[in-house]
């Protein structure tokens, strides 16, 4: 699939499993909470990634899509799976993570990445599809609400003190 602002995006392979680290890392790192942000570090932010993509990416459905330009320039990625609503049973296409690399924001790329996701869902025979974002990314807020998505679940946290030694 291509567009007409010179990006292509095809399916990932192996050769694009740094990629898919480093963006990985770098959109989770974006969406820490300030609080998160300043109590860990980005080591163990990548630890806990590899521990969370050797479960999900064993996982039936996983495909990853990447982004590039006419020359071959890794530009943003799509990783997309499926994932069973806990809610309603139904298994639904679910978009782990969509992230367009720095140079490349702002171009319509992370749009043009939800649609070929939306597409891949309906050929797949998906009825729905979902994903996660957080709460102050109002940019990927804005484009998911623009495509169409509905927000319907709000994760709450608190953050618990241990308890007094005794």
């Amino acid at each position: 699939m291509a567009d007409p602002g010179g990006f292509r995006i095809r399916t990932g392979t192996t050769d694009d499993f740094d990629f898919f680290q480093e963006m990985e890392l770098e959109t989770t790192w974006e969406n820490l909470s300030p609080e998160d942000r300043s109590r860990l570090t980005r080591a163990q932010v990548s630890e806990a990634l590899r521990e969370t993509h050797d479960i999900l990416l064993a996982r039936l459905g996983n495909t990853l899509f990447i982004a590039e330009t006419e020359t071959g320039e890794r530009a943003g990625l799509l990783w997309f799976g499926e994932s069973r609503n806990l809610v309603t049973g139904e298994i639904e296409g679910w978009v782990y993570n969509v992230s367009v690399a720095p140079p490349f924001r702002g171009r319509g790329l992370g749009a043009l990445l939800m649609r070929h996701a939306e597409a891949h869902a309906r050929e797949q025979g998906y009825g729905q599809i979902g994903l996660m974002v957080a709460l102050h990314n109002d940019v990927a807020r804005h484009l998911y609400a623009k495509m169409g998505f509905a927000e319907s679940n709000i994760v709450m946290r608190k953050r618990l003190k241990p308890p007094p030694r005794r």
